[in-house]
């Protein structure tokens, strides 16, 4: 009896460790996918996550490091084989975007409103440039996201004082332009131009300058009032200033006629219907000008130079020539249908030679 006994009790023991091998081997057969182990349940997954120019994906299933790179939009992979679902990526996709401007090319704030203050603070800098008998009106922070600010020389009237013209000069400044004006009233000829000029380009050129590297300097405008406004059409016929557009406030004939038909760049006039002064101008302009001439009669007079009258399509112009804005030319073409043709504060627009 006692061997019967005994002869039972090996015969199970040896049962259960055959069990138990048998069990251990089922396990371990489906383990990988479940348990995250990088075999062939989490391969087997989709891939998850991102590819190239994104971040990694997140694991393929609940296995370890999971499936190949995936597709940008970060699914969620397959369920490996004996694993769980795998879970979806951190969504790959989209590569570090740049500066939000898109670099220097486009690197102009965006305007629909020309007569609305820019997006720049500004700042006065008096008493510089040669004999510092200069004003500088700027951005107070020159030179972000890789911008370089083009140049507007200004020229005063006759009668008035550059105080006059704050809010003028303050306003391109306010769009990104660097705008340097003499404090003299004598300005026929376009020397008093030539000098803000080869100042702010010998600036741009010189170590530890402000104005070091910030500058445009194949992006120069001029502008003025009255005998400024001459002085303009006299500065604008000199190719060598590196003047690429020159904008007259209602000119007074303080120039010769033969610099119209010698400007380097475009021109637009800004006359005024009770201005006859400046008409008489625009009209010469009109027929000897031989580069893009636009003239635009403004219902007013010869004092509205200083008027906010005029900010808006004066901005629009220097925009337009020397940051490249579409939307900007638009103020000015096509013809009979631009903004300041249906604008009832101008009286018209005449444009020759158009791009």
């Amino acid at each position: 009896m006692k061997k019967l006994v005994l002869g039972l009790v090996l015969s199970a023991a040896l049962s259960m460790v055959a069990c138990s091998s048998s069990g251990s081997g089922a396990h371990d057969a489906s383990g990988p996918g479940a348990s995250g182990g990088a075999q062939s349940g989490g391969a087997s997954g989709s891939a998850t996550g991102g590819g190239a120019g994104g971040t990694s994906g997140a694991s393929g299933g609940a296995a370890g490091t999971g499936g190949a790179a995936g597709n940008p939009t970060g699914s969620g992979g397959t369920v490996g084989t004996g694993g769980a679902p795998a879970t979806g990526g951190s969504g790959g996709g989209v590569p570090d975007a740049g500066p939000s401007d898109g670099g220097p090319a486009s690197a102009w704030p965006a305007v629909t409103d020309f007569a609305v203050k820019g997006s720049f603070p500004t700042q006065r800098e008096n008493n510089v440039g040669p004999g510092a008998a200069y004003d500088v009106f700027r951005p107070a922070q020159l030179g972000g996201q890789g911008r370089k600010h083009p140049i507007v020389s200004w020229n005063n009237g006759t009668l008035y004082a550059i105080d006059r013209y704050q809010a003028l000069l303050e306003h391109w400044a306010s769009h990104g332009f660097v705008v340097m004006g003499g404090h003299t009233n004598t300005t026929a000829g376009g020397a008093i131009h030539k000098g803000a000029i080869d100042w702010l380009v010998a600036e741009n050129a010189r170590s530890g300058s402000t104005y070091f590297g910030m500058l445009d300097v194949k992006k120069i405008g001029v502008s003025g009032h009255s005998q400024g406004g001459g002085a303009s059409i006299s500065a604008g016929s000199m190719a060598a200033n590196g003047i690429i557009t020159a904008m007259p406030l209602m000119p007074i004939m303080s120039y010769q006629r033969p610099e119209l038909a010698r400007q380097a760049g475009s021109m637009l006039i800004v006359s005024a219907t009770q201005d006859t002064r400046s008409t008489g101008v625009a009209d010469q302009a009109f027929a000897d000008v031989t580069k893009e001439f636009v003239d635009a009669e403004f219902i007013g007079v010869h004092e509205d130079a200083m008027s906010a009258g005029i900010h808006g399509a004066t901005v629009a112009w220097l925009r337009y020539q020397l940051m490249g804005d579409l939307t900007a030319k638009a103020q000015f073409y096509p013809p009979a249908t631009c903004a300041l043709c249906k604008d009832t504060a101008w009286m018209r627009l005449r444009q020759k030679n158009s791009p």
